[in-house]
């Protein structure tokens, strides 16, 4: 969990840079004006979390019931499709 929250910081700064150095040389109007970029600096925390299970409400599922298939096929199918591959 250490390596994680390490990580979203690392990455937090990463995409907070480019914002403060495109913020950091704006220009008042002579061009000359530059504020310097304001570095921040982020030490590790430790979270502490924990999960015993669910408090409170179970969730009954229903059995899927089994529906027959829609498709019929008609009567002579396969001889058709026999004779059709013959014919190639």
């Amino acid at each position: 969990m250490k390596t994680t929250a390490a990580t979203l910081t690392f990455v937090a700064a990463l995409l907070s840079s480019p914002l403060a150095v495109a913020q950091g040389h704006e220009s008042a109007g002579d061009g000359d004006a530059w504020t310097p970029v304001k570095h921040l600096r982020f030490t590790d925390e430790d979270v502490r979390a924990g999960l015993l299970g669910p408090d409170g409400e179970l969730i009954e599922v229903v059995a899927r019931v089994p529906q027959p298939s829609l498709i019929e096929l008609r009567e002579g199918f396969e001889a058709e499709v026999v004779k059709t591959m013959e014919d190639m």
